[in-house]
């Protein structure tokens, strides 16, 4: 055998005119995913987006179905910009086909991407429901996470209040000049009976548009100041940034490290097969507040109330709880409960009896040094606590915080108490003062047991259901059905952003931020739904073939 002989024929000679040519459709398999993609596609109802086209002007438009269709193939093959989908399109073979050899332009997918947001959220529901209905989403175990992706906004383009109030002064006196050059300009055209300025020059209409971006970024930065003084934080010493690109994000510490401008992105994931339930994005560092409203939408969306709900313990606040239990879902976070532990030596069968002296290296301490909340006993049917040398703690006063309400509990004196020292924090006195023994104002145990201070405790309304919980957090099979959910939770965000390389949002504004996720949650959902179709097809096309193989096909009429 030659050399020559020895490779591969090409099976189509590109310059022979075919009688019977290989159709566009004989390359794409049966089940291959672009395929089944579009066949799902297909049997929905698309009268929503179309609504949104005339109908009678312009050029005839590509249907809605068939771009959205190329975008949701093109994210399941790793495609974010709208160049290399116009180039799929003209090119692979896959996206020829699917297209049904229609080229959309660059400018016309990045348009079509970015518009359809409520009809987008309806295809979401609409996708969530057909997988329901297959069995791929059960609602048994719904885990809710967050994390961080980058906007579109450089880590040095951010300024302070202070800042944008020192250049705002410079700006609205170059905006002055360029006014009076335009005036000038006005008037010796009037005197030359020249035609007038009919627009602004582009430098002022420039200075204009930075002014007012200014403007509003001064307001952004003011309110979160107001927040970050109410918070705690010397706003003199540390002041918020304002990301001058994108003003919707917040400058938030990064996964890896360090800080930078952006947005909290959210799944609500279904256990059974990983199917996103619920996505949302959010320009707040905590995505606490989304939790509920989250599980709210989709109760209303399938019709069904999930059984369990699955998070990290920054979920373990008192509303989040409490609302949980009130729609009859049940909690697995850990939650820390205030209540003694079973092997306390503070559960004593006598509460007026104090602890034994050689149990109080037992008592747990708080990460302040003091005795911690749980060495006290709360006596629900006189609303009150009873401290570790069984002193009373009444009921003084209640208060709301952040929407909480907390009751205070004050004992009536800590004087002469022998566990003072160890119950109440140390006092702080002026160096060179009168009580500092040491001379360097250290803390002096002998005044905190004779002085006038007491202890005092705040229990919140959704203390029980925090200690419930805890409870049941603490037994085998609450702790087998949590370690479910870091696999349920944070696999979306791996593949959103690993492999769909949502680490960082291309579009700016928290509507389209939000947008962009929802299309890669989407097209998540999509890759998971023709998987499944693909192998239900395989297991039926086998069992047909086993049937066969075993049936008598003698017996067959001829």
């Amino acid at each position: 055998m030659s050399r020559n002989e020895y490779w591969a024929k090409p099976k189509i000679v590109r310059e022979q005119a075919l009688m019977f040519a290989p159709t566009l459709d004989d390359v794409i398999s049966e089940d291959h995913e672009v395929r089944l993609l579009d066949e799902v596609l297909r049997g929905f109802d698309w009268s929503e987006w179309e609504a949104h086209y005339d109908g009678w002007r312009g050029q005839p438009p590509i249907h809605p179905r068939v771009l959205a269709s190329i975008w949701l193939y093109a994210l399941m093959r790793r495609k974010r910009s709208s160049r290399p989908v116009e180039y799929a399109c003209g090119h692979n073979v896959d996206f020829m086909w699917l297209a049904e050899g229609l080229v959309p332009d660059h400018s016309t997918l990045a348009d079509f991407f970015s518009k359809f947001r409520q009809e987008l959220k309806s295809l979401f529901k609409k996708v969530g429901r057909f997988a329901m209905t297959m069995g791929l989403i059960r609602l048994g175990e719904i885990a809710f996470d967050g994390t961080r992706s980058k906007a579109s906004n450089s880590r040095y383009r951010t300024l302070t209040a202070a800042t944008i109030e020192e250049r705002l002064p410079q700006l609205e006196e170059q905006i002055e000049r360029l006014l009076s050059e335009v005036a000038a300009a006005e008037a010796a055209a009037a005197e030359a009976d020249s035609a007038p300025v009919t627009k602004l020059p582009g430098e002022l209409a420039d200075r204009t548009a930075r002014r007012d971006k200014l403007k509003q970024a001064l307001a952004i930065a003011k309110t979160l100041d107001e927040t970050r003084r109410a918070s705690g934080v010397e706003v003199a010493k540390n002041p918020a940034q304002v990301p001058m690109t994108d003003l919707d994000s917040r400058v938030m510490p990064n996964k890896e490290g360090g800080y930078a401008p952006n947005y909290t992105p959210t799944c609500l994931t279904d256990g059974h097969r990983g199917f996103i339930l619920d996505a949302a994005v959010l320009n707040l560092v905590n995505e606490h507040s989304e939790a509920l409203p989250a599980v709210d939408r989709v109760t209303e969306e399938c019709d069904e109330t999930p059984d369990n709900f699955l998070a990290d313990g920054g979920m373990a606040t008192g509303p989040i709880l409490d609302g949980l239990e009130t729609r009859e879902i049940t909690a697995y976070i850990p939650a820390k409960s205030s209540e003694p532990a079973v092997d306390s030596p503070v559960l004593r069968d006598d509460l007026t009896q104090p602890v034994a002296e050689e149990l109080w290296p037992k008592l747990p301490k708080n990460p302040q040094g003091q005795l911690d909340k749980s060495c006290f006993v709360y006596v629900a049917a006189r609303n009150e606590y009873v401290c570790p040398n069984g002193r009373v703690l009444s009921y003084e006063s209640r208060e709301t915080r952040n929407g909480v309400v907390l009751n205070r509990y004050v004992c009536e004196s800590c004087a002469g108490c022998p566990l003072a020292a160890l119950c109440l924090l140390p006092r702080r006195v002026p160096p060179g003062s009168a009580d500092d023994s040491a001379g360097d104002g250290a803390a002096i145990h002998d005044v905190i047991a004779t002085g006038a201070r007491v202890r005092s405790l705040r229990r919140d309304e959704h203390e029980e259901v925090r200690q419930r919980t805890a409870a049941r957090m603490a037994t085998e099979s609450g702790r087998a059905l949590f370690d479910r959910r870091s696999a349920i939770a944070e696999t979306p965000f791996g593949y959103l952003k690993g492999f769909l390389n949502l680490r960082q949002f291309l579009h700016r504004g928290l509507e389209k931020v939000d947008h962009e996720w929802r299309w890669g949650c989407l097209s998540l959902n999509m890759k998971k739904l023709v998987r499944a179709l693909a192998r239900w097809r395989a297991m039926c096309r086998e069992a047909l073939m086993s049937e066969l193989a075993e049936a008598d096909l003698s017996r067959l009429p001829a």
